[in-house]
């Protein structure tokens, strides 16, 4: 304990004001050469032990710590932060000031809002001008008006065929007196051939009606190990046949072609009966494209396993289908009696998968001139049922209707070439600042790039369309010039190659159609983003942001709990009911359930009551009632959290009015950047006269717009949760602030201050640091008498220990000058 010291001893406060000056500042807040004062204090103070200067240690370390150039730097920056917090809270509550980093803030963030309710015109012009033109491509209103009327029409009574009788029923008096229709209102026959195969009066039939079936094989049933099913017939759905087929009818009489049936030549008998048994061998030849596409039936979970794992519906490649072709310039008479040569030669029986009866049809009537496909596909399960399904497409035979079409496209696509180099122009920005890959990971550029994209797709979609119209075109003028010169049933081939082309431009329009649909969706995405920049339509905006991700892990349990439903719902409920009779079906009825609440009881208690109950309840309870308001909890949550972070914010009514403010006040009104621009070399805290003089020709309004946000965002700053803890922080740092200025004027009051070693001094002008040498100087002369002082105070104690106090010493034989000389 009595060995020597290498850290800086704080004397106790009681020991140095004995040896302080009067009027001076003790001795003890000076910085003090390394050993003196321990060495002394180590020797001369009985009552400091080991403890003691082990506390002492711990104390200089933690100070030595603290007095580090970067952890000073640290503490007073943290203080000039909460000193400026603090003047914050006093700007929020001081009208006359105003702090220039709020102001800024509110600035760029007009900036931005005034950018993005600029490009909401833009998103509207450029949405409405690509739905106008969509609109004048489609025509859905008359395509509407046309199809719902042939649907109805051409379908009746459909989708009451059970069975093969039934079918021949259907087509024998329904279908073929719709279709080939030769007598007028009244029931008179009419002679003009141009007059026959209207349907609905203004649809003309096109080309012949195709009626085709697919055919499975015939064989013993191998599939059963058992040998139950050996001496049994079975029709395998995965099976094709390619066999001609048809018993024999010698008794069928087939009328013999007569003079005058057709206008261009006579036919003869051999012509005619071949021509009747064309449909009982394979279709030599015949198109092949998109027209063999799989059956959507009337029930879609069984589309996959009436015909082998895939149905075409349509017309074939030939291979493999049975095809009987009707023209409509053949007298009615002697099409009912083809019908019945191959009902009595059973066209159609167990082997059938499915016949597709095809036909086509000429509006000229209802805007541009159009071709109606009719699609309609009867499908044989082999559990006895008949699935049915049919499909309606316009074909537009001009592409554009007229000037306003041309000129919607124009502005689509003059919107488009904006939006394309804009974002290559900010790709290019992007790539000389090396920060290309960040931006394509942006959300903006997916949405801008697939909106770029998309429109150039559908626009070359609409060159596309156009260019196909010329093929299909010159297969219908042949189609018109053979019914023109009436050419007879028996020697026309040429529906074939017409129905391909009319197939495939079919096809790709209804896929240009859904690309259109998606498109609409897709740029109804801009709209948020332009929505964001109003406060209010912002915080619907951030709200549906905000509650995105909270919703993604809400489906992680609702959809796994759904899907457990729809399963369970498959075995209670299955072999009764549709709905549940697949698990793609049971999912989507549950799903209804769930949204609408709204479901078939007595279907579902048909059987097992008590199992149907606990089923229902218990959906209706978990999904329906918890899980379903657990969604909208979240959503009005977070609403609620965004709506009180948004505070006093302008409304959709406020917005307009600002913009007819800045309209009017437009000579004076200063602009955004311009504010920016001036307010980065203003003070930190400035009054609103001196924000006056820095803008002296701003309009009054705009000035008071400005300062009032200034101080409601100053206001709004520290509320909420966490007011308390920048309270507590900002009275910290005043605290601090405070000590450091109390600190700073004792010790120029003392004489004793001394800059803080390893901090570099501020720049001042000459006279200060004049003063400043002078006052360094004299205080460190005072230092100097102060230091001989305490030794001498501390050698007045020695001799009082040694000798006792009182003790009186004889110092007449003492030389005074050399002792003068010797102090000095």
């Amino acid at each position: 304990s009595k060995g020597p010291l290498t850290y800086r001893l704080r004397p106790r406060q009681e020991e140095t004001v004995r040896a302080s000056p009067p009027g001076t500042r003790p001795f003890a807040a000076m910085y003090i050469p390394k050993r003196s004062v321990a060495d002394h204090e180590a020797q001369d103070s009985p009552d400091l032990d080991t403890k003691d200067f082990e506390d002492i240690q711990r104390e200089q370390e933690s100070a030595s710590f603290l007095r580090r150039h970067s952890n000073v730097e640290r503490i007073e920056g943290a203080a000039r932060e909460y000193t400026f917090q603090a003047m914050k809270l006093l700007a929020g509550e001081n009208e006359d000031l105003l702090d220039r980093n709020i102001m800024l803030h509110n600035l760029e963030a007009q900036q931005k809002r005034n950018i993005g309710l600029l490009s909401l015109p833009f998103s509207l012009m450029f949405f409405f001008s690509f739905a106008y033109s969509a609109f004048q491509h489609e025509d859905v209103t008359n395509r509407y008006v046309i199809e719902s009327g042939l649907s109805t029409v051409l379908a009746k009574g459909a989708s009451d065929i059970s069975n093969i009788a039934e079918t021949w029923d259907w087509l024998n008096t329904t279908l073929f007196p719709i279709m080939f229709n030769q007598k007028d209102f009244r029931g008179m026959h009419l002679d003009d051939k141009l007059e026959w195969s209207r349907v609905l009066s203004y649809n003309s039939l096109v080309g012949p009606l195709f009626i085709e079936q697919e055919r499975s094989e015939k064989a013993m049933c191998n599939n059963d190990e058992s040998g139950i099913s050996d001496n049994m017939y079975c029709y395998d759905m995965m099976s094709t046949d390619h066999q001609p087929f048809g018993r024999g009818v010698p008794w069928f009489q087939i009328t013999p072609p007569k003079g005058g049936e057709y206008k261009s030549d006579n036919i003869t008998m051999k012509e005619r009966i071949e021509y009747y048994n064309r449909p009982f061998a394979v279709a030599a030849a015949g198109p092949k494209g998109p027209n063999a596409r799989s059956l959507r039936t009337m029930v879609p979970t069984y589309q996959d396993r009436l015909s082998g794992g895939e149905m075409s519906a349509g017309i074939g490649d030939g291979s493999s289908y049975y095809r009987a072709m009707f023209f409509r310039n053949m007298e009615y008479s002697l099409l009912q009696e083809r019908l019945n040569y191959l009902y009595e030669r059973e066209w159609l029986d167990k082997q059938t998968k499915h016949i597709t009866i095809y036909a086509t049809f000429l509006n000229v009537e209802m805007g541009r001139p159009r071709l109606q496909s009719y699609m309609l596909t009867l499908s044989f399960a082999r559990s006895g049922d008949v699935f049915r399904k049919l499909r309606l497409d316009t074909i537009f035979l001009n592409y554009w209707s007229g000037f306003t079409s041309y000129a919607a496209d124009g502005v689509f696509a003059v919107m488009l070439v904006i939006v394309t180099s804009l974002e290559v122009r900010a790709m290019f920005r992007q790539r000389k600042k090396r920060k290309l890959w960040k931006h394509v990971r942006t959300g903006w550029f997916l949405l801008q790039g697939t909106t770029a994209a998309m429109g150039w797709i559908i626009l070359l979609g609409y060159l596309y369309s156009n260019n196909q119209l010329g093929p299909l075109k010159k297969e219908l003028d042949y189609i018109v010039a053979a019914r023109d010169a009436d050419t007879p049933a028996e020697r026309n081939f040429l529906g074939d190659s017409f129905i391909d082309t009319a197939g495939k431009y079919a096809s790709f329009a209804g896929n240009l159609a859904i690309a259109i649909a998606q498109y609409h969706l897709l740029l109804m995405m801009r709209f948020f983003v332009a929505f964001r920049a109003q406060p209010r339509l912002g915080v619907v905006v951030n709200t549906l942001e905000a509650c995105m991700l909270d919703i993604l892990h809400f489906l992680v349990i609702l959809g796994p709990s759904g899907v457990a439903y729809a399963i369970s719902g498959c075995f209670i409920f299955g072999k009764r009911l549709e709905e549940f009779s697949d698990i793609k079906s049971a999912i989507g009825y549950c799903f209804k359930i769930m949204t609408e609440s709204n479901y078939d009881w007595p279907a579902l208690s048909e059987e097992h009551f008590w199992t149907s109950a606990l089923w229902v309840w218990s959906f209706m309870i978990f999904l329906a009632v918890l899980m379903l308001n657990m969604v909208l909890a979240i959503v009005l949550d977070v609403y609620s959290e965004q709506r009180k972070s948004a505070g006093k914010s302008e409304n959709v009514i406020e917005t307009f009015t600002s913009f007819y403010t800045v309209f009017k006040n437009r000579d004076r009104w200063v602009g955004t950047r311009k504010a920016i621009a001036a307010l980065t070399t203003a003070p930190r805290m400035f009054s609103r006269e001196e924000f006056l003089k820095l803008f002296p020709g701003m309009a009054d309004q705009q000035a008071s717009i400005i300062i009032s946000d200034c101080l409601a965002a100053a206001q709004n700053i520290h509320a909420g949760p966490d007011q308390m803890k920048h309270t507590m922080r900002m009275a910290m740092a005043l605290k601090v602030a405070m000590d450091q200025v109390a600190e700073a004027v004792d010790e120029l009051d003392s004489g004793s201050y001394r800059p803080t070693e390893g901090v570099p001094e501020l720049k001042q002008e000459n006279w200060i640091n004049e003063i400043n040498k002078e006052m360094a100087s004299q205080n460190h002369a005072m230092m100097s008498l102060q230091w001989q002082l305490q030794q001498l105070n501390w050698q007045w104690q020695s001799l009082d220990m040694a000798h006792g106090k009182g003790t009186v010493f004889n110092v007449s034989s003492i030389d005074s000058s050399k002792a003068i000389e010797k102090i000095l």
